[in-house]
């Protein structure tokens, strides 16, 4: 009964995996399958764990009905039907789930992430499960019955499959090779047994000079097949590469909330691990068993005897590989992650590197990147006895098989049974077989270690992409963007906007004010599509953004955000974001006629200023007016302000206002701001507080009834500076 619930059982990954973990196990149950990247993603999972809330959101999201339930005993479990996840608190202080399958006779089925499948006493639940609070989970019409492995296993063929013909020629060429190879033994026979005793030197030339050409040959076929795998393994890399960090751009924005970006970039290095375990199984291994093979065939023509003693120790090596194989793959899993999270460390130090020095903090994240460095050492370390240990075993194998080969053989000589060159002969061929189970056994780590690397990989790329397809807009323009009764919550959190109606339209500059955390940011989010509303939808025109073509639609949106990115280039690229010479030389009279030149102008070296890395070499107001050209640049519809003008100084600001205020009879302008002399200049203002709007209308009528604005500007007046 335990087996059969075994190969449901999905483990964590880390202590705050068990939730997510648990809910891949039972999607696996019914048939499905999610990564736990996805699933931590779609639960609001946090270093800190998963809340309830958040899996009951997240498996709804994912086609099930989910009841949250509070049994009174551990008898009602009985009434259940469906798999449940159930909340446990292990050692009186560790939140932690665990699933119930139901019962066996008195004990009880369960699925701990952290542990495996296990029979459960009542008494040892019943000391766990405190609060009684479970999820029972039924899928339901919205469920999807998919198999990723196969998907995944599709993606990769697909990319071999460019270079099947090069790595076809690769393996023909190494059969050649491993032919030639036997070449060694049988001309040491022949030479022993044949040539020398007959004293004939014209026999002796001649095979030297065979022997000769055969080995120049060999090593003229190892060049060209050496070329060819080498280009194999540059043009798959590439192809690789380019289709992981394709998926990866196409990855909902969310996911890249929750991830660290030195985890990325240690999965897409994890690629060479994946080419290099595809070139050995294709280019070497397959020749590795030709020449066990024939190897093997050539002894038992030599000495059946020793053939038999030969044959014995092939399972001796299978058997080494099989009882090392977990650990190794488990080792290599650990190796990993510690590697991810290490890199991950290192680049936050890196790009943060202004705060640790002005926060005088550089012994903390010393220590913190030292720990860190020294888990993921100790981890290689553990790897590396483990890989040790298989290489002393599988040289021990090897040892005694040449042992048993030269015994046996020097007993049959010794006999009169076996002639003495074919001694050398067995000597020769048995020694290639002994390195090459050692080759085939070694293999396998590397198999497993690119096995991890490509489950980490597609773990990313496994993610379901945005909906890219959709209809046109009906219109020639956009004259009006309206969010109707929307509602949105983040995964694992209650409602941050309640019911929200707003609406921007041309010709009207709107400004949303609220405090900190209300959700400002997160509205202009959810109008780039980044997010979707879980109640109410938002309308271009007439039409739901939802079911607009994506790519179409932000074409249309210009955003300017709070963190402008700037990219390690020059100011002319970081406006234009193209290569494209024709579009880059449009830049300057743009600038020109929208009167930012005057600012770009008294850059270093004008539009060739090179911004440095985050852009390091300008002021935070230069950020923005750069964040403000790009964003205007794409001529859009809608423009989207995100405090666009706080580092600015007064006369900029006014100078943005200015323009924008030019611009709003061709675009519909909302800005999100805490400065009320942005406020006072818009012409209409929407106020959000606790995520809903309390009050909206026109700087004059707000200004007459009690509201965050009126308030604020009360404030101004009495000399509180409310823009610092």
């Amino acid at each position: 009964m335990i087996k059969e619930f075994k190969k449901y059982f999905i483990q964590q990954h880390g202590q705050s995996d068990c939730g997510p973990a648990c809910l891949a196990s039972i999607i696996k149950y019914h048939g499905g399958e999610h990564s736990l990247d996805e699933l931590r993603r779609i639960t609001g999972t946090t270093q800190t764990g998963t809340k309830l809330l958040g899996l009951f959101q997240g498996a709804k999201d994912l086609g099930f009905e989910v009841e949250g339930l509070e049994a009174e005993n551990i008898e009602n479990l009985k009434e259940l039907d469906e798999p449940a996840i159930l909340h446990v608190v292990l050692e009186n202080r560790m939140q932690h789930y665990v699933i119930f399958y139901g019962f066996q006779g008195d004990k009880l089925m369960m699925s701990d992430p952290g542990r495996g499948v296990e029979l459960w006493s009542k008494e040892k639940l019943a000391g766990v499960w405190q609060s009684k609070t479970l999820l029972k989970l039924t899928p339901n019409a919205g469920f999807a019955k998919e198999n990723a492995k196969s998907r995944r296993y599709e993606n990769l063929l697909s990319w071999v499959k460019e270079d099947l013909n090069i790595l076809l020629a690769a393996l023909f060429l190494g059969i050649i090779i491993a032919i030639f190879s036997l070449a060694t033994a049988i001309f040491s026979q022949k030479l022993i047994d044949v040539i020398l005793p007959t004293k004939e030197i014209d026999k002796l030339i001649i095979g030297l000079v065979l022997f000769g050409c055969i080995l120049l040959i060999k090593m003229g076929l190892s060049y060209v097949r050496s070329t060819f795998l080498i280009t194999q393994s540059k043009d798959f890399n590439n192809r690789m590469i380019s289709s992981f960090f394709e998926s990866l751009l196409r990855i909902p924005k969310p996911f890249f909330d929750s991830k660290k970006t030195g985890d990325m970039v240690a999965r897409m290095n994890d690629t060479r691990r994946i080419q290099t375990s595809i070139s050995n199984l294709i280019g070497n291994l397959l020749i590795e068993f030709l020449v066990i093979i024939i190897s093997l065939i050539g002894v038992f023509v030599y000495s059946w005897q020793v053939g038999i003693v030969v044959s014995i120790f092939i399972p001796i090596y299978a058997l080494i590989l099989w009882r090392l194989n977990k650990p190794i793959v488990n080792a290599q899993k650990d190796v990993m992650s510690a590697y991810a999270l290490n890199e991950g460390n290192y680049i936050d130090v890196i790009t943060g590197i202004s705060e640790v020095k002005s926060t005088g903090t550089i012994n903390l994240f010393h220590r913190t990147t030292t720990f860190l460095y020294k888990t993921f050492q100790e981890q290689v370390f553990k790897l590396g006895k483990i890989q040790v240990k298989f290489g002393l075993l599988t040289e021990l194998a090897g040892i005694l098989l040449i042992i048993a080969v030269i015994s046996i053989a020097s007993f049959l000589v010794l006999q009169g049974n076996l002639l003495l060159g074919s001694l050398v002969a067995l000597l020769s061929l048995s020694g290639s077989i002994g390195p090459s189970l050692t080759r085939i056994a070694l293999f396998n780590i590397q198999f497993q270690e690119a096995k991890v690397a490509f489950n980490r990989m597609e773990e990313f790329t496994g993610i379901k992409t945005e909906e890219v397809e959709g209809t046109k807009l009906n219109a020639d323009s956009i004259e009006t963007l309206a969010f109707d009764k929307v509602s949105f919550h983040y995964p694992g959190s209650l409602n941050l906007l309640k019911q929200i109606n707003l609406q921007i339209k041309k010709s009207k500059i709107v400004t949303l004010l609220g405090e900190s955390g209300a959700g400002k940011s997160t509205i202009l989010q959810i109008m780039q599509r980044f997010y979707t509303p879980s109640e109410g939808e938002v309308k271009i025109n007439t039409q739901s953004i939802q079911d607009l073509n994506l790519s179409e639609y932000r074409k249309n949106i210009g955003v300017v955000p709070q963190d402008i990115k700037i990219f390690n280039n020059y100011l002319l690229f970081n406006i234009a974001l193209t290569d494209d010479p024709k579009k880059l030389e449009e830049v300057l009279p743009w600038c020109k006629a929208n009167g930012f030149d005057q600012f770009f102008n008294k850059f270093p070296q004008g539009y060739m200023t090179l911004l440095g890395e985050e852009g390091s070499n300008i002021s935070g107001g230069q950020k923005q007016l750069v964040g403000l050209a790009r964003a205007l640049y794409r001529n859009p519809e809608v423009l989207l302000i995100d405090e666009g003008t706080s580092a600015m100084d007064r006369n900029t600001e006014q100078f943005i206002l200015n323009l924008l205020d030019k611009l709003k009879s061709e675009k519909a302008i909302m800005i999100v701001s805490h400065r009320m002399k942005v406020a006072s200049f818009s012409d209409y203002i929407y106020i959000l507080e606790k995520g809903k709007i309390t009050a909206e209308g026109s700087p004059k009528d707000l200004l007459g009834k009690d509201n965050f604005y009126s308030r604020a500007i009360t404030e101004l007046n009495q000399g509180v500076d409310l823009n610092s």
